[in-house]
């Protein structure tokens, strides 16, 4: 798994390239939190390039905006492929998640801010 970062608007985008499991996802954890302790709180995750999340994986992004909210800051989620989106749907993940389609969803928000 790679993690590159990136500004739109306000957000700070995490590109995240490979699959998300085992220990990829306390990497994925270490990297939200010196991202949090930085002063970053509004991240966006875009999963375009993610071609598979396991059980550990979804639980990482569970437990990562929980910690993004508890320091009052967001934690949404970008371009999920077809096969995440369709899981997320199906263990309810979806609900817990601001989901965008495309990073231009984002920039309107902001500019109401």
């Amino acid at each position: 798994m790679e993690i590159s970062t990136r500004r739109i608007g306000t957000s700070l985008l995490l590109d995240v390239v490979g699959q998300i499991k085992g220990a990829d996802s306390n990497e994925f954890r270490t990297v939200i939190k010196r991202l949090l302790e930085a002063g970053e709180s509004d991240l966006v995750i875009n999963l375009e390039q993610v071609g598979f999340i396991d059980s550990s994986g979804v639980g990482m992004l569970i437990h990562c905006l929980h910690e993004v909210r508890s320091q009052h800051g967001d934690l949404r989620l970008v371009k999920l492929t077809e096969d995440i989106h369709d899981l997320f749907e199906m263990v309810a993940i979806d609900r817990l998640f601001t989901i965008y389609s495309s990073e231009e969803e984002i920039l309107p928000l902001q500019r109401n801010v």
